[in-house]
């Protein structure tokens, strides 16, 4: 469709996103115009003109849209319009257009005097800096230290004018902002990679990588991840392609720019392209000071959450490099011990010894670990797990069933697939007598209604359900329940209604409530009931006039 050669490529990725969501609404198309409601953040309204079936002008409300781009909106309504067209056309089709077509651009340049042609040319590139660096690029191959500067200044003065007097680029401009950067990413750095003028494009994306880190965006949309993604494929790109030279210049740039100058979740992109490529025998030892060092500095905040994480990280990096050395044992040992202290080092080792079958060594890891990190539930979870399944794999069924107790009331309680696979250890007729057992021995904290649901004990999920307050549990359960008993949770849908209709609200609350009363007609004698709650509601709330619309939808 050759509408779609007018919006930027992120553009159009959003504008399907909105069209698939159903976000197009009161669609009215005419011969030369459409019109159409967009609802994203707010309701925006967009119009396109058309000329002989093409979109020739368009308009939208959005704050984007306000400074002459094409945005997310009016590419939505355009992927409307084409699905429409395209059930027109299968139905039937429409009437053949007589009049005259308008002249396409390709005949438009080739009729024109090639004199006129080079005139208007340079008056354009003379204009438009970024055309002119384009054009060159097309022309004369190869890009020079002064072509990098003005892409450069490029991306700054993209950047300047989106950060505005405030510093900060909205929500709103986002899209903008990132589309603009994809555009120079589409067009110039693919040339340069396509051209073979690797480090000039290596140069261009990390200028873009930089600012994209230190720019203040609101970025709910999640698009600098999506161009960081981008970058990080091209990073790949040259590294298939280009000599060992090339490959050394970038593989000191990443390892240069891991000093906090890239906001940290940037890094994760530059750390996984050192770890990932650079796989020559020139760049093991480079890599493994590298990595080394990382641990040195990350060591010396140790007693921050963030430095302990990060320590882990990248020692469990060292570790796996050093595993595919042969008798790679004792030297992963020294070096576990050495960092004992770190969680995520000892869960390398505990792996390390399970897959090399030393159990022995891999439990006494974990009964170290339960008790260095018993302050932290889910660890100890996680050991209790790991210690049940390798008594399993030693065939140890005692030590199995009894950390499968131990899972089940202490370590990991409440959990049903460990629930379940202690059921498994004892034939039914024993069991009934040992689930008491276990709901005897629960902890205070844990609900057992998955556990009841599980074992079909409904009157005492019934329990638990009208006991608990509001409407989850209510509603996780309704459908094991209401066949047995309507009536009490009929009861208990009137309790929480009536509680929430006790405080005014807008149309959206009034909405909700009548959507519950409608779902209690679903369960047997509930339309009594849910009838007899809006003839009270009609009658105690008869000024609330939004609430009275909704109901008269019941």
């Amino acid at each position: 469709m050759s509408w779609k050669r007018l919006f930027a490529a992120r553009i159009l990725e959003r504008g399907y996103d909105y069209y698939c969501d159903d976000a197009v609404e009161n669609m009215e198309i005419a011969a030369d115009s459409i019109r159409a409601d967009v609802i994203g953040t707010e309701e925006y309204e967009v119009e396109i003109t058309l000329r002989n079936g093409e979109a020739v002008d368009m308009y939208c409300s959005c704050p984007y849209a306000e400074d002459g781009n094409r945005c997310k909106h009016m590419a939505a309504v355009l992927y409307q319009w084409s699905e429409e067209g395209q059930e027109a056309e299968e139905s039937g089709g429409a009437e053949e257009d007589d009049s005259p077509k308008t002249i396409s651009v390709e005949e438009l340049v080739r009729e024109a005097d090639i004199d006129v042609v080079r005139s208007y040319l340079v008056s354009l590139l003379k204009e438009d800096e970024k055309l002119l660096l384009r054009f060159r690029g097309m022309v004369k191959k190869g890009t020079t230290k002064e072509d990098i500067k003005r892409y450069v200044r490029q991306i700054d003065r993209i950047t300047d004018r989106y950060l505005g007097r405030d510093g900060f680029i909205s929500y709103y401009e986002a899209d903008g902002f990132l589309s603009e950067l994809d555009e120079i990413l589409d067009a110039d750095v693919r040339r340069m990679v396509d051209d073979g003028d690797y480090m000039s494009a290596f140069a261009l994306m990390n200028h873009m990588f930089t600012v994209l880190g230190d720019v203040a965006m609101d970025d709910s949309d999640g698009g600098t991840g999506t161009l960081a993604g981008e970058i990080e494929q091209y990073w790949r790109e040259i590294l298939s392609k280009a000599d060992m030279d090339v490959k050394q210049q970038m593989f000191r740039w990443f390892t240069e720019h891991l000093d906090g100058s890239v906001i940290d979740y940037l890094e994760e992109y530059i750390e996984q392209v050192i770890m990932e490529e650079f796989q020559e025998k020139e760049f093991r030892e480079p890599k493994l000071q590298f990595i080394k060092d990382m641990i040195e500095k990350s060591s010396l905040q140790s007693d921050s959450w963030s430095g302990s994480y990060h320590t882990g990280k990248w020692a469990t990096r060292y570790l796996g490099m050093i595993e595919k050395q042969k008798n790679s044992g004792i030297l992963i040992e020294e070096f576990c011990r050495k960092h004992w202290r770190n969680s995520l080092v000892r869960r390398y080792y505990i792996e390390f010894c399970t897959k090399k079958k030393e159990y022995a060594h891999a439990l006494e890891a974990l009964d170290e670990s339960m008790a260095l990190d018993k302050e932290y539930r889910g660890l100890v979870a996680e050991y209790s797990n790991q210690k049940k399944e390798i008594f399993l794999l030693q065939g140890n069924q005692e030590a199995y069933r009894k950390q499968l107790w131990k899972l089940v009331l202490e370590d990991d309680p409440g959990k049903l697939h460990i629930y379940r696979e202690l059921k498994k250890q004892y034939p039914p007729g024993e069991w009934k007598e040992k689930r008491e057992e276990v709901f005897a021995n629960l902890p205070g904290h844990v609900r057992p209604d998955e556990l009841y649901k599980e074992e079909k004990l409904y009157d005492r999920l019934l329990e638990l359900v009208t006991g608990s307050p509001g409407l989850n549990m209510l509603q996780q359960y309704e459908d094991v329940l209401k066949k047995d008993y309507p009536g009490e949770l009929l009861q208990k849908y009137k309790e929480e209604v009536d509680k929430m209709a006790m405080h005014t609200g807008d149309r959206s609350k009034y909405r909700q409530l009548v959507a519950l009363l409608c779902r209690m007609k679903k369960i047997t004698g509930g339309s009594k009931v849910a009838e007899e709650i809006a003839a009270e509601w009609r009658g105690k709330y008869r000024n609330r006039r939004a609430m009275m619309d909704e109901l008269g939808r019941l």
